[in-house]
C-alpha cells in the first residue's frame, strides 16, 4: 500500500511545473542569508517592514475564488468552528487513542459559507517582491482509495513585485506543496484581480483548471459563467473573510489550535492518511520569506 501511495505521490509531483535555477537553488540562499527589512515605526505588527494597511490591502485585492466541486461531501470551516467541536489539541492523548478526533458531522465541515474563512500572511520575499499565502481550512480529506484523513489544511501563494503587482502563484497540491507549482499571472483564470483555482473533490488539493489535474483526481468544471455555476464559487474574502494567521483574533480556542505543534487529529499507520499540522509548522508556510518569517510562531509555540 506504501507503495502505491509514493506512486501516486509521483505522479502528482510529475504534473507540476518545472522550477526554474533561481527558485530551486537561489531563493534558500537569498531567504537564509539576506537581510530583512527593518520593521515600520508603527501599524507593522509583524515586523515585517510592510503596513500592516498594505497586507490588508495586498490580501484583499488578490483573494482567491474557490470552486467547491458540488459532489464533495467535505466542505471548508474555520479554525474557531472545529475547535468548538472537538478537542484535538488538549485532548491529544485521548485522540491517539481512539485514532479519532472528529465525528462524522464535523467532518463533513460546515454549509454555511460565514463558517468559511481563509488565513492569509503577506510578507517580503526574500529574492525580491511579496508574497501574499492564502491557506484553506477543511476537517476532512477523503482522497482516493484509503486516503483520507482528518484536518486538511491546503494553500496557495500569490507572488507580487515588489510595487505589488501580480507576477503568478504557487498552487500548493499534495507533496508538492513548498509551496507547490508555479503559474504565470497570465495562465491564470482571473476575475478582476481575483485568481480562480479549482479544489479537487475530496482532497482539496488546488489547480489551475482541469487540464492541470492530476490523473488520479477530479473536481469541479471550470465554469465559464460562475454566477450560473452548479459548483459553488467560494470568494474567499466574503463569508467567513480574511483573517491574519500570525494574528488570529477569533478566539482564544484558534490561538491555542494555531501555536499547537502537533497533528489537528488522528495519526494512521498508512502514508496519507495522519492528520496534518497546522499551517505555521508546515514547509509551505513562510516560503521563499526571511527566516525572520517563522519566528514569532515558533517563539510563541514554545510559551
Amino acid at each position: 500500500m506504501s507503495v502505491l501511495f509514493l506512486a501516486l505521490a509521483g505522479c502528482e509531483l510529475g504534473s507540476g511545473r518545472a522550477r526554474d535555477l533561481r527558485e530551486t537553488w537561489m531563493d534558500p540562499v537569498y531567504a537564509a542569508v539576506g537581510t530583512p527589512p527593518a520593521p515600520l515605526a508603527s501599524g507593522d505588527r509583524d515586523g515585517d517592514g510592510l503596513s500592516d494597511e498594505r497586507e490588508a490591502e495586498l490580501a484583499r485585492t488578490f483573494a482567491p475564488i474557490v470552486l467547491l466541486d458540488r459532489e464533495d461531501h467535505a466542505r471548508p470551516a474555520s479554525v474557531p468552528w472545529v475547535m468548538e467541536r472537538s478537542d484535538f489539541v488538549e485532548g491529544a492523548a485521548r485522540v491517539r487513542r481512539a485514532r479519532r478526533a472528529f465525528d462524522d458531522d464535523v467532518r463533513k465541515g460546515s454549509e454555511r459559507p460565514e463558517d468559511w474563512v481563509t488565513y492569509v500572511d503577506v510578507y517580503p520575499r526574500a529574492s525580491g517582491g511579496i508574497h501574499v499565502e492564502y491557506w484553506f481550512y477543511y476537517p476532512y480529506n477523503e482522497g482516493p482509495l484509503i486516503f483520507q484523513h482528518e484536518s486538511d489544511w491546503e494553500h496557495m501563494t500569490v507572488r507580487l513585485d515588489e510595487a505589488g503587482r501580480p507576477l503568478g502563484a504557487y498552487l500548493a497540491r499534495h507533496e508538492d506543496n513548498n509551496p507547490g507549482p508555479y503559474f504565470a499571472w497570465s495562465r491564470l483564470r482571473k476575475e478582476g484581480e481575483h485568481p480562480v483555482v479549482l479544489s479537487a473533490r475530496g482532497t482539496h488539493a488546488t489547480y489551475a483548471d482541469r487540464s492541470d489535474l492530476a490523473w488520479f483526481e477530479s473536481a469541479a468544471s471550470s465554469c465559464d459563467d460562475l454566477a450560473a455555476c452548479a459548483d459553488r464559487p467560494w470568494r474567499t474574502w466574503e463569508g467567513g473573510g480574511l483573517s491574519r494567521l500570525d494574528d488570529v483574533p477569533e478566539s482564544a480556542l484558534a490561538g491555542r489550535a494555531f501555536r499547537f505543534d502537533g497533528r489537528w487529529g488522528a495519526a494512521g499507520f498508512w502514508p496519507g492518511t495522519s492528520a496534518p499540522r497546522g499551517p505555521m509548522f508546515q514547509s509551505g508556510h513562510c516560503a521563499g520569506g526571511f527566516a525572520t518569517c517563522r519566528k514569532p510562531i515558533e517563539m510563541a509555540s514554545l510559551l
